[in-house]
C-alpha cells in the first residue's frame, strides 16, 4: 500500500511555445476539489532550469502533460526526479503516453499513468492518495504494485458533469484559448489518435456558448476548437456560427471541420457571414482514392473540392488544407498529383505533412506490409517504404521548405496571384523544387538568411523560368517586398525606368491622403514600370501602398 499524505500537488505543461497553453492541465485543476498548482514552460527552456523550478516548489506529487513535443523532455525530468528525489510521486498523462503505459512507467521511473481523458481519474487519484479510496476504483490508471503491471478500466468522463477551463488559463487573453464542444470521432482513419473513439460525445451548449461570449468580451486574440469534426453536429454548428457572427468584434474562431458534410444551407450561410474572423482546417491527405481506402478515410473527393471552392470563392473565411506524405499505397507520382490538385485550389495556407506512427494508431500495424521505416523518437517520422525512397521523402522536404517560404508565408500575394490567374506553372511541385534548387545553387543560407535575398532570387528565378513575364513578375515581386516592410527597406533592384518624385505630385495628391507631401517625399518608396508607378509610404512601422498609371 502507499504511504497516505497530504499530497502538495504541481501539474507541469512544457509548451512548444508560450502563446500555447496546456489546456489539459488546466482541465484537471478544474475538476478536483484538491489544491493544484500548475507551473507551465517551453521546449526551450533547459532541463535544468525547470528541474530547480519544481524542486523549489517542494512537491509530494508532480504530474507531466506528455505530448510529441515534449516527451524527451519528460522522460529526462522524470528520471532525474526519481533519481535524487525518490519520495516524490509522479503521474503521467497525455496522448503521447496513454497506449503504450507499461513501456512509459519504466522508462521515466513514474509511478502512476493515467490514460485517456483524465478529469474524473486524476480527481479520484488524488482521493486515493489523501486517504479516500483505493487505487484499484481509479479509472483508466496505470501503475505497478509489487513489481506487477495493473491497468485499471478506462472509463470516460460524462461531459454533462465536468467542468471547463479555458477562462482559467494564465493570461488566456494574451494566448491561443482552446476550447472543446466535442470529444471523439465518427471516422476510422488509421493514422489519427481521434479514430480511436467512434462515438462523438458533446459538451452542454450553454458551457461553450458561454466561454465563446467571454472570449469575444475579452477580445482574445485567437479561440481554437479543439473538436476534430466540428461540423459533425449541424445545431451545434449553426449555433456557435451565429452567435460569432453577432457578437464577435476581434477575435479569429478556428475549427477543424469535415468540407464533404457541409450541405447547401451550410455554405449559402457561410457566404452571408463576417467571415474574416473565421478559419477552417481541412484535411485533405490525399486526392488518391486507393490511398483513401488503404487509411479507412471516407471521404467524397468531387464534393470535398466542390465545397472547398464554394467557400473560397464567396466568402473571406481562411482555409487551412492538410496533405499527408507517405500514407499507404502512395507513390511519388501521387504525391505530386495530390499536391498539384489541391495547391491549385488556392487555400490560404497548404501544409505538406509526413506520415508519423503514432503509438495506439492502427499505422502501426500495417508496417510490414507496406514495408515502412520509421524513426523511433518523436515524431516517428516516415523515412522509408516499398514505395517512396528516402530521396523521394527529402524531395518532398524541399518542396515543404519553398512552399512555408513562398506561399505559406503569405509575403508574395500578387507575384502567385498573377500566376495562379494567368496558369503560368503546369507543377507547382516542380516549380517549388526547382526553386529549391536555385536557392541552394545560389549559396542561399537556409538557416539564418535576410529576407531581401528571398524576394531577391524569387525575382529572379521568375525571370530565368518564366520570360515572357518577367518584368512584371519582378515589378510584382518587388510590391510584395514593399509590402511587407515595415519601414523603407533595402533596394536589391535595378529600376525599370527612372521617374523623379516630384512629377508625381500632381497624380497622387488626392491619394496621399491622410499623408502629407513632406511624408511622400521622406518616407515613401516609388518604383516605376512602363506605364505603372507602385507608390508604398512607411509610416508607424506599416506600409501603404498604391499603383499610379503612367501617360
Amino acid at each position: 500500500m502507499f504511504e497516505v499524505i497530504s499530497m502538495k500537488t504541481v501539474l507541469v505543461g512544457i509548451n512548444a511555445k508560450y502563446i500555447h497553453p496546456s489546456i489539459a492541465l488546466y482541465q484537471l485543476k478544474a475538476n478536483t476539489s484538491f489544491e493544484v498548482k500548475i507551473k507551465e514552460f517551453t521546449i526551450k527552456e533547459s532541463i535544468d532550469k525547470i528541474y530547480r523550478d519544481l524542486i523549489g516548489e517542494n512537491p509530494q506529487l508532480i504530474g507531466f502533460s506528455c505530448y510529441l513535443w515534449n516527451i524527451t523532455h519528460v522522460i529526462k525530468l522524470s528520471r532525474l526526479l526519481k533519481n535524487n528525489h525518490p519520495e516524490i510521486k509522479i503521474v503521467l498523462g497525455g496522448p503521447e503516453v496513454s497506449y503504450n503505459a507499461n513501456h512509459f512507467l519504466k522508462e521515466t521511473k513514474a509511478d502512476f499513468l493515467i490514460r485517456g481523458e483524465g478529469e474524473v481519474a486524476f480527481s479520484n487519484l488524488l482521493m486515493a492518495l489523501n486517504g479516500d479510496g483505493e487505487l484499484s476504483n481509479v479509472p483508466s490508471l496505470s501503475y505497478f504494485r509489487d513489481d506487477r503491471f495493473i491497468q485499471n478500466p478506462m472509463i470516460l468522463p460524462d461531459l454533462n458533469k465536468i467542468n471547463i477551463a479555458p477562462l482559467s488559463v494564465t493570461d488566456y487573453h494574451k494566448r491561443i484559448l482552446y476550447l472543446e464542444s466535442s470529444r471523439g470521432c465518427p471516422f476510422d482513419c488509421s493514422y489519427c489518435l481521434s479514430s480511436l473513439e467512434k462515438r462523438v460525445r458533446f459538451f452542454p451548449l450553454e458551457k461553450v456558448t458561454g466561454i465563446i461570449k467571454e472570449a469575444i468580451k475579452k477580445r482574445v486574440p485567437i479561440v481554437k476548437f479543439l473538436d476534430r469534426t466540428f461540423n459533425i453536429n449541424k445545431k451545434y454548428f449553426l449555433t456557435i456560427l451565429k452567435l460569432i457572427e453577432e457578437e464577435n468584434i476581434a477575435t479569429v474562431f478556428q475549427f477543424e471541420i469535415v468540407a464533404d458534410l457541409l450541405d447547401k444551407e451550410i455554405i449559402e450561410y457561410l457566404s452571408t457571414v463576417n467571415s474574416r474572423f473565421i478559419r477552417f482546417e481541412i484535411g485533405i491527405q490525399s486526392t488518391n482514392e486507393e490511398v483513401n481506402v488503404a487509411v479507412n478515410r471516407r471521404q467524397n473527393l468531387k464534393l470535398l473540392k466542390e465545397n472547398i471552392l464554394a467557400i473560397r470563392q464567396n466568402t473571406n473565411i481562411e482555409l487551412h488544407l492538410d496533405l499527408i506524405v507517405g500514407l499507404p499505397s502512395e507513390t511519388k507520382d501521387s504525391v505530386i498529383s495530390s499536391f498539384n490538385e489541391v495547391i491549385s485550389w488556392q487555400p490560404t495556407e497548404l501544409q505538406l505533412g509526413f506520415l508519423k506512427f503514432l503509438r495506439g494508431t492502427r499505422m502501426l500495424d500495417l508496417v510490414e506490409e507496406f514495408g515502412y521505416k520509421y524513426s523511433k523518437n518523436p515524431p516517428y517520422e516516415i523515412t522509408r517504404n516499398d514505395l517512396l525512397k528516402e530521396s523521394d521523402l527529402t524531395e518532398s522536404k524541399k518542396v515543404e521548405f519553398v512552399l512555408n517560404k513562398i506561399y505559406n508565408s503569405k509575403w508574395f500575394p500578387k507575384t502567385l496571384l498573377f500566376i495562379f490567374v494567368n496558369n503560368l506553372i503546369d507543377s507547382y511541385y516542380h516549380f517549388f523544387l526547382a526553386f529549391y534548387d536555385y536557392l541552394k545553387a545560389n549559396k542561399f543560407s537556409f538557416s539564418s538568411y535576410q529576407r531581401d535575398s528571398l524576394y531577391r532570387l524569387f525575382a529572379s528565378f521568375l525571370k530565368d523560368n518564366i520570360s515572357e513575364y518577367s518584368q512584371k513578375l519582378e515589378f510584382l515581386v518587388i510590391q510584395d517586398y514593399l509590402d511587407r516592410s515595415k519601414t523603407r527597406p533595402k533596394k536589391w533592384w535595378i529600376d525599370f525606368r527612372k521617374i523623379e518624385k516630384k512629377d508625381l505630385v500632381s497624380l497622387i495628391e488626392e491619394k496621399i491622403k491622410p499623408f502629407t507631401k513632406e511624408d511622400f517625399f521622406r518616407n515613401s518608396v516609388v518604383v516605376a514600370s512602363k506605364d505603372e508607378a507602385y507608390i508604398c509610404f512607411y509610416k508607424n512601422f506599416s506600409a501603404y501602398s498604391f499603383l499610379v498609371p503612367l501617360h
